[in-house]
């Protein structure tokens, strides 16, 4: 009779355990990459009240019987959780990203160098992305752990250095102007234009436009001397003893050698910048070992590329742009495949680490296989099914009510047996 009262006590507990469980999934239904958990009873251990014997056909022998046993009720048999996908929602955040398959992010502190290895590594694994840049440059999650992946190759990954133009200022530049002429002239270090201006700035002006023309006034057919420039007229000229300050700027960008020539007009070179060509881009290569991502840097200034957006690619590569609109290769994720996805152990927040029934787990670049690709501007919401939570909620609290009904009539049983000698 008092194992009946042993068997309600244990089904009080192990339904309370289930219950602890389904509470535990409805409170993280808004927890990013949440996995929720399922509660398996497994039966207690039995007593036997009458073994169970063979039968034999020898003649007056009798035939077999089975066992007969009594349960002490029922225990945890196992908790397992879900890996199954959790739909995507929209994020805003340019760094933020999911994964469409069964891989992991691999994240944790700071590691020197390269590896290989990720058991071994002692890192963490997660599903969240929630990813943004530090202040040294380095791609963490928010929890600030660093995020793992491959790094550019060194040499590699430089975008293209466009070609710039020539720019050439001349200050004190001597203009002489004719008056008294049929029509008016003006000269600037030797060419001479014709002019109908009345205004001094207006006749340097019309000198700049004749002299950058495709078809020069004074040799027709020809270009001007100055027709692959823009020249501008600077502020600070003197009317009264003629002088101005140009500004030259090649048309074509590239190596200029017009100097000469503009030297040629007079005055005095305050800015000179001959222009330089432009090299192609270096596409990015990236390394084969795991390590941490940080934004490059320009190897022409020794700075780190001033990033002003990013972008994460379904092959998990992660690209900016920088201050100059240049798109800039700054690494590419990780996603580590685990054999036995039910043999991590949850640690603190959204991580686990590597269990020892975990089996084989490999970092892999994403290429769309079975463990993903990666989805930017999207973030996994958890995969807990509401309403299979409050019918699991129902039939457990129902099931805790009748273990609670048998240890209230054992109560009332135990009673009577007391009650027998009045």
């Amino acid at each position: 009779m008092v194992r009946s009262m042993i068997a309600g006590v244990a089904g009080l507990r192990t339904h309370q355990s289930k219950l602890d469980v389904i509470g535990n999934n409805i409170a993280n239904v808004n927890t990013w990459g949440f996995r929720s958990s399922s509660f398996n009873f497994l039966d207690s251990m039995y007593s036997t009240s009458i073994n169970g014997s063979a039968g034999s056909t020898l003649a007056g022998a009798a035939g077999g019987r089975n066992a007969s046993q009594v349960g002490y009720g029922v225990t945890t048999g196992s908790i397992i959780a879900s890996f199954a996908q959790g739909a995507p929602a929209p994020s805003a955040e340019n760094l933020d990203c999911m994964i469409d398959g069964t891989g992991f992010f691999l994240v944790g502190p700071m590691v020197n160098g390269s590896f290989t290895d990720v058991a071994s590594s002692g890192l963490s694994l997660s599903r969240i992305g929630i990813f943004r840049v530090d202040s040294n440059g380095y791609l963490v999650d928010d929890q600030r752990n660093y995020v793992y992946g491959y790094a550019l190759v060194d040499g590699t990954g430089i975008p293209e250095k466009p070609a710039t133009k020539a720019v050439y200022t001349l200050s004190g530049l001597q203009a002489t102007i004719d008056n008294t002429s049929t029509p008016k002239t003006v000269s600037i270090g030797g060419i001479t234009y014709e002019t109908n201006q009345t205004k001094f700035v207006d006749q340097i002006n019309d000198w700049i436009k004749k002299a950058t023309a495709d078809d020069d006034p004074n040799n027709p057919g020809n270009p001007s001397p100055f027709a692959g420039y823009r020249i501008e007229n600077l502020e600070g000229y003197d009317e009264a003893a003629g002088t101005i300050n140009l500004r030259f700027t090649a048309k074509t960008a590239g190596v200029d050698t017009g100097s000469a020539a503009i030297s040629a007009l007079g005055g005095t070179f305050a800015e000179v910048t001959t222009g330089e060509a432009g090299e192609p881009a270096i596409p990015a290569v990236y390394s084969d070992s795991l390590s941490t991502l940080q934004i490059p840097y320009d190897p022409d200034t020794g700075n780190r590329y001033e990033i002003q957006s990013y972008k994460i690619n379904e092959d998990g590569t992660i690209m900016g742009v920088d201050n100059q609109s240049r798109t800039i290769a700054i690494g590419q994720l990780a996603l580590v495949t685990v054999e036995n996805p039910n043999g991590l152990e949850k640690t603190s927040g959204y991580y686990y680490s590597v269990g020892a029934n975990a089996g084989q787990t490999v970092a892999i670049k994403p290429n769309g296989g079975p463990a993903g690709k990666i989805r930017g501007n999207y973030l996994e919401m958890a995969n807990v099914d509401l309403a299979n939570e409050f019918s699991q909620m129902i039939t457990t609290q129902r099931g805790y009510q009748a273990n609670s009904k048998i240890i209230t009539v054992t109560d009332q049983m135990l009673e009577e047996l007391v009650n027998m000698k009045r």
